[in-house]
């Protein structure tokens, strides 16, 4: 397998992590997103959009972050990173579905005007009205994880891909100073995500943390 993927970037460390979680040996291929290499014509040939992350294993080309980890983790059931029943990998999937179309889009122009190193990798400007609709955003998303995590340590029970799909950017925010403590069960679940042997060595890899 061959990923690619870019520095700070919170979608790449998102397919990183459930490769790690699935250990996975992959052969890793850094994009200079700054100089142009995401959009080259050998990367566009994976990846039409020319975005990150993408995976090549074989014949397939996959793009979409959630996507990857969906392969891994049915092509490496031994994981456990996704459930066996029905109701449970639907479970899974809305996390999934609420991720990707609420919870990271409200994130992302929090942590780009107040996590100091992704304003210094991208070279973003604050935005003060972005940053607030963001905050808004989050003041109706987070309950809703406050509440779906009840008494259980990770989103649909055992640990999974819904968890590692919120890892990254809610972290983002949170070492841009937000303020977490109104969301305790959120607060002890980023506590555990970091933890976990496979996010620190994603980290390392995507972000450059010791």
């Amino acid at each position: 397998m061959d990923l690619y993927y870019g520095r700070m970037s919170g979608n790449s460390a998102l397919a990183a992590f459930g490769l790690a979680e699935a250990g996975v040996e992959f052969r890793p291929h850094l994009l200079d997103t700054s100089r142009g290499e995401n959009r080259s014509p050998a990367y566009l040939a994976v990846n039409p959009m020319g975005k990150i992350p993408a995976l090549v294993d074989g014949e397939l080309r996959l793009w979409e972050s959630n996507a990857i980890n969906w392969y891994v983790a049915e092509k490496f059931p031994k994981a456990r990173l996704v459930p066996g029943s029905l109701e449970e990998r639907a479970s899974v999937l809305r996390w999934l579905f609420f991720q990707s179309a609420h919870l990271t889009p409200a994130c992302v122009p929090v942590f780009r005007a107040t996590n100091a190193r992704v304003r210094e990798f991208w070279r973003s400007k604050a935005d003060p009205q972005a940053e607030q609709a963001g905050r808004t955003e989050l003041a109706r998303y987070l309950p809703v994880i406050e509440q779906g995590l009840g008494d259980r340590d990770w989103l649909a029970g055992a640990f999974s891909l819904a968890d590692i799909a919120y890892a990254p950017h809610l972290l983002l925010v949170e070492q841009g100073g937000f303020d977490f403590s109104p969301y305790p069960r959120v607060q002890r679940w980023l506590a555990r995500l970091q933890a976990r042997p496979a996010w620190r060595k994603t980290s390392q890899m995507i972000f450059g943390d010791a």
